[in-house]
């Protein structure tokens, strides 16, 4: 995923943060503060920051950035060195010891040259075991002069100890739950209740650092809504519908209160209390969008001659809905009404000024 670098500087009075994902190991940074006056550098992948203070932020797409920090080190040079957790120890446990104890007293007790007769006693050892290390022990007791009644007490217990005490444990690696970033909103049951901010806000937690590309939201920080989510939220006059499990139905539009007037130049035109140490070089963003006539048109044109599409730095990186696209970096060229596409999402432009006045999360098959 594309990176780039941005410069951000707090106007206001007051201490505000902002969430962004490194670009160096794709980590999120959640509620990044920064003081008054101050100003900090981050490597970013390209549409992950946010922030709930965007009019006290000055907020300078520097561009394209490679990723700064330490070359990643393979940490694993030799990972198919087994490590053999259960060495066969072979251990003889089936030691069948033929200790013949001679149980019939010698009748035949002679005095002379006691006759050793070899009682070749062989413990076997039927251990199946993988390194075939027989301990065949021809314990030869030569016992003199005595008849052995050859009943073997060979207890062969053949039982192979063919278990092989490699349990390959394949610990599986769970995956990630990537945090949900929080949104304050207005809800309501009906449309206007939302855009007319008739009650109390609340805060709702989101699939993606942006609004408008959302797909689902939740009551909850982590995992799904533990309510009915069923009705619309708005969050700074962007309007989403959801059902009871908090999926986004349809498009994200703009409240019908809300008549922005296009700008050409970015909107946060304050005058900072202290005059900010960095100049901002940069004054758009860049965006690389499919176009068409048609929502399928616009997806399709994405995959095959996407278009370089720019935008204002107002609402942060986006496009978010509200906002105006342009042909060209000096941001004085509005698009053409129509769709535009990055892929997953799709924009609708309307208006005749370049003005994205919805958008669909998942608008792309």
């Amino acid at each position: 995923m594309a990176c780039s670098k941005y410069t951000l500087t707090n106007t206001g009075s007051s201490i505000v943060n902002f969430s962004y994902q490194r670009c160096d190991d794709a980590m999120w940074e959640y509620q990044v503060e920064l003081n008054p006056n101050q100003t900090k550098n981050i490597w970013l992948l390209n549409t992950t920051y946010s922030s709930a203070f965007p009019n006290s932020i000055v907020l300078v797409n520097l561009g394209a950035f490679p990723p700064v920090g330490p070359t990643p080190t393979p940490t694993a040079t030799a990972t198919n060195t087994p490590t053999p957790t259960a060495t066969p120890t072979n251990t003889p446990t089936n030691t069948a010891t033929n200790t013949q104890t001679p149980t019939n007293t010698p009748t035949n007790t002679q005095t002379g040259t006691p006759t050793e007769t070899p009682t070749n006693t062989p413990s076997v050892t039927a251990s199946n075991t993988p390194t075939n290390t027989p301990s065949v022990t021809n314990t030869q007791t030569g016992t003199p002069t005595e008849t052995p009644t050859n009943t073997p007490s060979v207890t062969a217990s053949n039982t192979p100890t063919n278990t092989p005490s490699v349990t390959a444990t394949q610990t599986s690696t769970p995956t990630p739950t990537h945090s949900k970033v929080a949104f304050t909103v207005y809800s309501g049951t009906t449309y206007d209740s939302a855009c007319g901010q008739y009650n109390s806000s609340i805060t709702v937690y989101g699939d993606n650092a942006s609004f408008d590309l959302c797909q689902t939201f939740s009551n909850v920080s982590s995992g799904p809504a533990t309510i009915d989510m069923t009705g619309f939220i708005q969050n700074n006059a962007r309007i989403a519908q959801l059902n009871s499990t908090g999926n986004v139905l349809g498009s994200v539009t703009i409240c019908a209160t809300l008549t922005p007037t296009p700008t050409v130049t970015p909107t946060n035109t304050q005058t900072p209390t202290h005059t900010p140490t960095t100049t901002p070089t940069r004054a758009y963003y860049q965006y690389s969008l499919g176009t068409g006539s048609t929502s399928s048109d616009a997806c399709i044109d994405y995959g095959s001659a996407p278009n370089t599409i720019y935008g204002t730095i107002s609402g942060g990186p986006g496009p978010n809905v509200g906002e105006y696209l342009y042909y060209n970096s000096g941001l004085s060229t509005p698009v053409i009404n129509g769709y535009y596409s990055n892929g997953t999402a799709v924009f609708n432009v309307t208006g005749g000024v370049g003005q994205i006045t919805s958008v669909n999360p998942t608008g792309c098959p």
